[in-house]
């Protein structure tokens, strides 16, 4: 009976054995696991591991339906081609560029390869790249990644902050494999080339990237390698997978044109060249039948020649002919099941519909079929626009910028050929002057030339100097707003964005005014990446959710990257429809790192000025981090960072384990138990769960930052994670919170010791100057005395200096006693 291949086939958890005669790489499925050789996109299998062993029939149907959707808006294809190529290259400053129909291949005027003839005359161009640098100012507005988060779909269920917390860390796990500062940075410049950007999201088993779960080889024999003999076998590897997002523009992602919204969309067809080894090795299947030069099914040479010519940006274009033919277009197309009404057999259309109901991928090497799966375009796509536009024609930022480059090129090339080649000429007659020493004279300043004799010549009427070049003052003047008004006008942006000061405006404030104008021009291209962007994010929590549940215990996973805590999410809780991400609402325009350094300064200037809720914020532990980040100085030492981290990683050790019992206190409560049952006394209270146990990690009352470890400790255990772990896993929590209760009971009795040294030395001060007191008073007694005694002494003094005795003299007649 013959198989009905209209029925669904078991899925492979393994690759199946491939005929040697299938390929050239036949050992390639045995000896490697998929992601090893090279990165390998996750799908799930019908017909051998991916698809590769789909009947020729459905491969050709495939193939058909790929060539239908090339012909399909093939002129207005043809039309965004050329102008995504055309602002591609301007980028690379080559601004002559065409490409030449006869040959098919892109050339720069009078290139003409292998030509060693010389005529002299050389076209003076010289390419002031203004295009681009308005570019680099749009990337550096634009060219930031967008600060996301997640909320539950049902805000007030008991479990949303348990949804949300579990998304928000696949997010930060999703965002430290990926670059996603370089690729806001290629958002943004295919904003400014391309016009229209798709993001592509995925799971990708790739070791080179993600690293792999097996144990090292032992470094003492190298993996392949004996020591005599027969080498040893190739020892395992398990190659892990992780999300991966990338950023597509127009010359490699295709679209319809005339569809208004992604929604409407039948197909999307992503396309670029890859390295012909590689290809070989990520479909060992079919390497025998790869090759270079092959686009896709149905893509025409010129999508081909065009992405290989900007890749290698040569000067001499011709030259790219040698590399189209040995790399083979790398195509895979994703079509919605409405794309299955163009296949006129029923029971084929029945095949399609059954086997991919929510779409199909299918994947080309060339012409050849490489693997097929069933995924729909909505889980793995998203499509962003700087500006809006009609349907999918939408113009890039930087479209309004060729024709100023253009102008300032015509341009810049009259003024240098009136410089350098408008000299003017002398003509003179070879009866005055003898112009064969003329020419063998160096010209210089302050030379003499020889002269022949004029006799009643007029030496003005026997030389002629031709007339200097001029250039129109209302030209120059048009150059110059080429480089200034007129690009600002149709960008929005500013001379402040790109670094430069407005001589109508020299105020901080005036100037900081013209840079947010200028962002807020950009607005709508931000706005676009943000929206695009969180989206994509979505995708991959989703993706991620599913691809990781091989790994999951009990349905739980361990999330972990480098900068966060480890936090452990049930995949339940990342279903779709249980949570979605929204950008941040206030973030209307992109934050810069200097932005967030100036706002950061001013909460702490805040502080300095004694505004309580900024010193609140600053003294908190977990801002602390932020003065290591903004602080400006790399190995500057924040009080209470470091302690604060260090509490971080003990809590994620401490919810990997149970309290310990505290012997002590229950062997005392037994006792008093006793005690009471003896002596009729009333029992005493039970222990409570603080006093039963103990942390399974003691402190340092002597050596922890007690009030800092404390406080981060409590902020913890308020935040979604510390709520979910109270819920989930009690006794790590109890644990957890018996050692925060540690630090804060160390911190308070050392507020109090303080405290009460404080007041020692209060009541100590107040005695000593009591006693001082006193004994100052019995000490100055005698003082006082000896004071007065002077006192009295000098008042006899100075009575003896000012008014002296009277000489005690007798008048006598006659003599003098």
């Amino acid at each position: 009976m013959p198989e009905d291949l209209t029925q669904p086939k078991q899925p492979f958890d393994q690759p199946d054995k491939i005929d040697p005669e299938s390929g050239t790489v036949p050992e390639a499925p045995e000896m490697f696991a998929p992601g090893e050789l090279t990165a390998v996109e996750g799908t799930k299998p019908l017909y051998g591991y991916r698809n590769e062993r789909l009947p020729k029939h459905y491969q050709d149907i495939l193939r058909n339906l790929c060539q239908k959707i090339a012909e399909r808006d093939l002129f207005a294809r043809i039309d965004e081609l050329l102008r995504a190529a055309e602002q591609r290259f301007y980028w690379r400053s080559m601004f002559d560029v065409y490409f030449n129909e006869q040959n098919y291949v892109w050339e720069l005027p009078g290139a003409t390869p292998f030509q060693d003839e010389d005529s002299g005359d050389t076209k003076v161009s010289y390419a002031f790249n203004i295009y681009q640098a308005y570019g680099r100012g749009f990337i550096s507005q634009v060219g930031h990644p967008p600060n996301v988060r997640f909320e539950a779909t049902s805000t007030g269920s008991a479990n949303s902050l348990r949804i949300a917390s579990g998304a928000n860390a696949m997010k930060r796990k999703i965002e430290s494999q990926n670059d996603i500062g370089e690729l806001a940075k290629q958002v943004a410049r295919l904003f400014w080339t391309d016009g229209r950007v798709c993001l592509y999201s995925r799971w990708v088993t790739d070791g080179a990237k993600f690293g792999y779960a097996d144990a090292e080889p032992p470094a003492e024999t190298p993996e392949g390698l004996g020591q005599g003999g027969d080498p040893p076998p190739k020892l395992p590897r398990k190659p892990k997978g992780g999300e991966k997002i990338d950023a597509y523009g127009v010359l490699e992602c295709r679209v319809p044109i005339t569809m208004r919204d992604m929604g409407d969309f039948p197909f999307i067809q992503l396309a670029y060249e890859i390295d012909l080894t590689t290809a070989k090795s990520m479909y060992p299947h079919i390497s025998q039948s790869i090759g270079g030069s092959t686009p896709g099914p149905g893509e025409y040479e010129f999508d081909t020649v065009t992405r290989v010519a900007i890749n290698q940006g040569l000067r001499l274009l011709t030259q790219t002919g040698d590399t189209v033919h040995q790399i083979p277009t790398w195509q895979r197309t994703w079509m919605r099941p409405a794309m299955y009404a163009e296949i006129e057999n029923t029971d084929d259309r029945l095949f399609f519909e059954r086997n991919f109901p929510d779409g199909v991928k299918v994947a080309f090497v060339g012409d050849t079929y490489a693997e097929s799966a069933n995924e729909s375009m909505d889980d793995h796509w998203e499509v962003m626009y700087p500006i809006e536009g009609d349907a999918q024609q939408t113009p890039s930022a930087g479209y309004v910028m060729l024709a100023v480059q253009d102008a300032v090129c015509d341009l810049t090339d009259y003024f240098m050929e009136a410089a350098m080649k408008g000299i003017p000429a002398i003509w003179m007659s070879k009866d005055v002057a003898d112009l064969e020493a003329i020419s063998k004279q160096k010209a210089g300043p302050g030379a003499h030339w020889p002269l022949k004799s004029l006799g009643d010549k007029d030496i003005n009427k026997c030389v002629f100097e031709e007339t200097a070049v001029t250039v129109d003052p209302a030209t120059q003047a048009f150059y110059a707003q080429l480089w200034g008004d007129i690009p600002q006008f149709l960008t929005g942006m500013h001379e402040a964005v790109m670094g430069a000061s407005d001589p109508a405006n020299q105020t901080k404030g005036g100037i900081l005014a013209l840079a947010d104008y200028s962002r807020g021009f950009q607005g709508p291209a931000w706005r676009s990446w943000q929206s695009g962007y969180a989206s994509s994010l979505e995708k991959l929590v989703r993706i991620g959710s599913y691809f990781r549940a091989a790994e999951a215990q009990d349905g739980r996973i361990k999330i972990e990257a480098p900068g966060i805590q480890a936090v452990e999410v049930d995949l339940e809780d990342l279903r779709p429809g249980n949570f979605y991400a929204v950008p941040d609402s206030d973030q209307n325009l992109p934050v810069t790192f200097e932005e967030q350094q100036q706002t950061y300064q001013f909460w702490v200037s805040a502080a300095m000025n004694g505004f309580q809720p900024a010193i609140d914020m600053i003294m908190e532990p977990r801002n602390r981090l932020l003065a290591k980040k903004f602080g400006g100085v790399p190995d500057m030492v924040i009080p209470g960072a470091a302690s604060s981290e260090k509490q971080m990683g003990e809590i994620e050790q401490m919810l990997q384990e149970p309290p310990i019992p505290n012997v002590e206190a229950q062997q005392m409560h037994a006792a008093l138990t006793l005690q009471a049952m003896a002596t009729g006394a009333p029992p005493p209270p039970p222990l409570t769960p603080e006093q039963q146990f103990t942390s399974s990690l003691p402190i340092d009352e002597q050596m922890d930052d007690n009030e800092v470890e404390g406080q981060t400790g409590k902020d913890w255990i308020n935040s979604p994670e510390g709520q979910q772990a109270k819920r989930e896993n009690p006794q790590g929590f109890l644990n957890v919170r018996l050692h925060t209760l540690a630090h804060l009971n160390a911190a308070q009795k050392k507020q109090q010791q303080s405290a009460g040294q404080m007041i020692q030395q209060a009541g100590a001060l107040e005695v000593a100057k009591a006693k001082a007191k006193a004994t100052g008073q019995a000490l100055l007694e005698p003082v006082k005395a000896q004071a007065k005694v002077r006192e009295a002494w000098g008042k006899e003094t100075a009575k003896a200096v000012l008014n002296p005795p009277k000489p005690n003299i007798t008048v006598r007649t006659g003599n003098v006693q």
